[in-house]
Protein backbone atom coordinates (compact mmCIF):
# COMPACT_ATOMS: atom_id res chain seq x y z
CA UNK A 1 0.00 0.00 0.00
CA UNK A 2 1.12 3.44 -1.01
CA UNK A 3 1.81 5.58 1.67
CA UNK A 4 -0.76 8.25 1.96
CA UNK A 5 0.12 11.68 0.92
CA UNK A 6 -0.09 14.29 4.73
CA UNK A 7 -3.42 16.55 4.40
CA UNK A 8 -1.93 20.26 3.76
CA UNK A 9 -3.72 23.53 5.33
CA UNK A 10 -4.77 26.03 3.61
CA UNK A 11 -2.01 27.98 3.86
CA UNK A 12 0.36 25.93 2.61
CA UNK A 13 -1.55 25.55 -0.95
CA UNK A 14 -0.17 28.64 -3.26
CA UNK A 15 -2.38 31.28 -4.49
CA UNK A 16 -2.80 32.07 -8.43
CA UNK A 17 -1.13 35.35 -9.15
CA UNK A 18 -3.18 38.57 -8.56
CA UNK A 19 -3.69 40.51 -11.75
CA UNK A 20 -2.33 43.71 -12.04
CA UNK A 21 -4.78 45.74 -12.60
CA UNK A 22 -6.57 43.93 -9.33
CA UNK A 23 -3.50 44.54 -6.99
CA UNK A 24 -3.62 48.32 -7.76
CA UNK A 25 -6.91 48.65 -7.05
CA UNK A 26 -8.12 46.00 -4.99
CA UNK A 27 -11.19 45.26 -7.66
CA UNK A 28 -10.87 42.48 -9.98
CA UNK A 29 -10.34 42.73 -13.44
CA UNK A 30 -13.54 41.52 -15.19
CA UNK A 31 -12.01 41.44 -18.54
CA UNK A 32 -8.75 39.86 -18.05
CA UNK A 33 -7.27 41.82 -20.18
CA UNK A 34 -5.43 45.69 -20.24
CA UNK A 35 -7.42 48.29 -22.08
CA UNK A 36 -5.57 50.36 -24.48
CA UNK A 37 -5.18 54.21 -23.44
CA UNK A 38 -7.24 56.16 -24.95
CA UNK A 39 -6.69 60.12 -25.50
CA UNK A 40 -9.13 62.11 -24.29
CA UNK A 41 -10.06 65.89 -25.22
CA UNK A 42 -7.17 67.60 -23.34
CA UNK A 43 -10.48 70.56 -22.42
CA UNK A 44 -12.69 67.75 -21.26
CA UNK A 45 -13.42 67.72 -17.82
CA UNK A 46 -13.47 63.88 -17.48
CA UNK A 47 -9.79 64.34 -19.00
CA UNK A 48 -6.75 62.99 -16.63
CA UNK A 49 -5.04 66.17 -16.32
CA UNK A 50 -1.45 64.76 -15.71
CA UNK A 51 -1.96 61.89 -18.70
CA UNK A 52 0.27 61.79 -21.68
CA UNK A 53 -0.93 62.74 -24.76
CA UNK A 54 0.01 61.13 -28.29
CA UNK A 55 2.57 63.60 -29.61
CA UNK A 56 4.08 61.01 -33.10
CA UNK A 57 7.92 62.05 -33.53
CA UNK A 58 7.89 65.29 -35.45
CA UNK A 59 4.12 66.51 -34.62
CA UNK A 60 3.95 70.11 -33.85
CA UNK A 61 3.92 70.53 -30.33
CA UNK A 62 2.23 73.01 -27.68
CA UNK A 63 5.86 74.55 -27.41
CA UNK A 64 6.00 74.76 -31.26
CA UNK A 65 2.32 76.40 -31.94
CA UNK A 66 3.51 79.03 -28.97
CA UNK A 67 6.80 79.85 -30.20
CA UNK A 68 6.21 79.97 -33.70
CA UNK A 69 2.91 82.56 -32.97
CA UNK A 70 5.02 84.39 -30.99
CA UNK A 71 7.81 84.72 -33.77
CA UNK A 72 4.84 85.66 -36.99
CA UNK A 73 3.92 88.38 -34.24
CA UNK A 74 7.04 89.93 -34.50
CA UNK A 75 7.41 89.68 -37.85
CA UNK A 76 3.77 91.25 -38.25
CA UNK A 77 5.38 94.22 -35.62
CA UNK A 78 8.58 94.32 -38.27
CA UNK A 79 6.30 94.50 -41.37
CA UNK A 80 4.27 97.60 -39.72
CA UNK A 81 7.48 99.40 -38.43
CA UNK A 82 8.78 99.52 -41.93
CA UNK A 83 5.44 100.73 -43.31
CA UNK A 84 5.25 103.61 -40.76
CA UNK A 85 8.99 104.33 -41.57
CA UNK A 86 7.91 104.38 -45.25
CA UNK A 87 5.21 107.14 -44.59
CA UNK A 88 6.96 109.19 -42.40
CA UNK A 89 9.29 109.16 -44.82
CA UNK A 90 6.41 110.11 -47.98
CA UNK A 91 5.44 112.56 -45.60
CA UNK A 92 8.13 115.25 -45.74
CA UNK A 93 9.39 114.09 -49.01
CA UNK A 94 5.96 115.31 -50.87
CA UNK A 95 4.91 117.88 -48.18
CA UNK A 96 8.31 119.46 -47.63
CA UNK A 97 8.80 119.85 -51.09
CA UNK A 98 5.43 121.28 -51.60
CA UNK A 99 5.76 123.58 -49.16
CA UNK A 100 9.37 124.70 -50.24
CA UNK A 101 8.42 125.16 -53.61
CA UNK A 102 5.25 127.29 -52.51
CA UNK A 103 7.49 129.61 -50.65
CA UNK A 104 10.40 129.88 -53.13
CA UNK A 105 7.47 130.54 -55.81
CA UNK A 106 5.97 133.61 -53.18
CA UNK A 107 9.72 135.27 -52.88
CA UNK A 108 10.29 134.81 -56.74
CA UNK A 109 7.48 136.95 -57.56
CA UNK A 110 9.01 139.91 -55.02
CA UNK A 111 12.25 139.66 -56.99
CA UNK A 112 10.77 139.68 -60.38
CA UNK A 113 12.00 135.97 -61.42
CA UNK A 114 8.39 135.46 -62.58
CA UNK A 115 9.57 132.46 -64.38
CA UNK A 116 11.25 130.72 -61.46
CA UNK A 117 8.05 131.75 -59.64
CA UNK A 118 5.51 129.86 -62.35
CA UNK A 119 8.18 126.54 -62.19
CA UNK A 120 8.19 126.32 -58.25
CA UNK A 121 4.30 126.96 -58.41
CA UNK A 122 3.50 124.17 -60.80
CA UNK A 123 5.87 121.75 -59.04
CA UNK A 124 4.40 122.52 -55.33
CA UNK A 125 1.11 122.02 -56.78
CA UNK A 126 2.07 118.43 -58.49
CA UNK A 127 3.42 117.11 -54.98
CA UNK A 128 0.39 118.08 -53.14
CA UNK A 129 -1.63 116.66 -55.77
CA UNK A 130 0.51 113.45 -55.01
CA UNK A 131 0.29 113.36 -51.59
CA UNK A 132 -3.74 113.41 -52.18
CA UNK A 133 -3.89 110.96 -54.84
CA UNK A 134 -1.81 108.58 -52.84
CA UNK A 135 -3.89 106.04 -50.73
CA UNK A 136 -3.12 105.98 -47.08
CA UNK A 137 -1.50 109.37 -46.26
CA UNK A 138 -2.40 109.78 -43.41
CA UNK A 139 -2.04 105.98 -41.94
CA UNK A 140 0.66 106.36 -39.68
CA UNK A 141 -1.05 106.07 -36.45
CA UNK A 142 -2.75 103.01 -37.11
CA UNK A 143 0.72 101.55 -37.72
CA UNK A 144 2.30 102.66 -34.80
CA UNK A 145 -0.90 101.81 -32.81
CA UNK A 146 -0.41 98.12 -34.41
CA UNK A 147 3.11 98.09 -33.36
CA UNK A 148 2.61 98.68 -29.93
CA UNK A 149 -0.49 96.01 -29.83
CA UNK A 150 1.81 93.77 -31.10
CA UNK A 151 4.48 94.14 -29.41
CA UNK A 152 2.59 94.03 -25.70
CA UNK A 153 0.73 90.41 -27.32
CA UNK A 154 4.12 89.16 -27.45
CA UNK A 155 5.01 90.01 -23.97
CA UNK A 156 1.81 88.70 -22.37
CA UNK A 157 1.43 85.46 -24.30
CA UNK A 158 5.13 84.69 -23.37
CA UNK A 159 4.55 85.88 -19.73
CA UNK A 160 1.30 83.03 -19.47
CA UNK A 161 3.13 80.35 -21.50
CA UNK A 162 6.18 80.90 -18.81
CA UNK A 163 3.59 80.34 -16.28
CA UNK A 164 2.18 77.13 -18.16
CA UNK A 165 5.56 75.41 -18.60
CA UNK A 166 6.30 76.22 -14.72
CA UNK A 167 2.58 74.84 -13.43
CA UNK A 168 2.88 71.86 -16.07
CA UNK A 169 6.19 70.58 -16.54
CA UNK A 170 4.93 67.85 -18.83
CA UNK A 171 5.33 68.57 -22.27
CA UNK A 172 2.42 66.49 -23.69
CA UNK A 173 0.25 66.63 -20.69
CA UNK A 174 -3.58 67.36 -21.24
CA UNK A 175 -3.17 70.54 -18.98
CA UNK A 176 -0.43 71.74 -21.05
CA UNK A 177 -2.09 71.59 -24.62
CA UNK A 178 -5.48 73.02 -23.23
CA UNK A 179 -3.69 76.11 -22.09
CA UNK A 180 -1.84 76.09 -25.26
CA UNK A 181 -5.44 75.79 -26.99
CA UNK A 182 -6.43 79.10 -25.02
CA UNK A 183 -3.68 80.80 -25.65
CA UNK A 184 -3.75 80.18 -29.41
CA UNK A 185 -7.69 81.61 -29.40
CA UNK A 186 -6.69 84.17 -27.77
CA UNK A 187 -3.74 85.36 -30.30
CA UNK A 188 -6.35 84.83 -33.16
CA UNK A 189 -8.84 87.13 -31.94
CA UNK A 190 -6.04 90.05 -31.03
CA UNK A 191 -5.07 89.70 -34.15
CA UNK A 192 -8.27 89.86 -35.71
CA UNK A 193 -8.85 93.07 -34.12
CA UNK A 194 -5.65 94.33 -35.23
CA UNK A 195 -5.99 93.46 -38.87
CA UNK A 196 -9.47 95.35 -38.48
CA UNK A 197 -8.80 98.78 -37.14
CA UNK A 198 -5.58 98.24 -39.95
CA UNK A 199 -8.26 98.39 -42.63
CA UNK A 200 -7.26 95.20 -44.17
CA UNK A 201 -8.67 91.65 -45.12
CA UNK A 202 -5.75 90.13 -44.01
CA UNK A 203 -4.69 88.03 -41.34
CA UNK A 204 -0.66 89.65 -41.45
CA UNK A 205 -0.72 92.53 -43.82
CA UNK A 206 3.16 93.49 -45.15
CA UNK A 207 4.70 90.01 -43.55
CA UNK A 208 6.69 87.95 -45.57
CA UNK A 209 7.24 84.14 -43.80
CA UNK A 210 10.14 82.27 -44.49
Amino acid sequence: MAPREPMRSLSDVPLPPVPRAEAATGRPDRTGLSSPSIPADPRSPVADPDADLPFPPGAFSPDDAIDEQIADLERWAVANERREHAEGLRFWILRGTAFGSAVLAAVSVQFGFSRVSAIAAGVAAAFIAIDSAWPGASGRNPYRRAVYDLRALQGTIKLKWDKVRLAYPNATGARRVANALALLDAIQAKREDIGRYLGSAEASPGVKRK
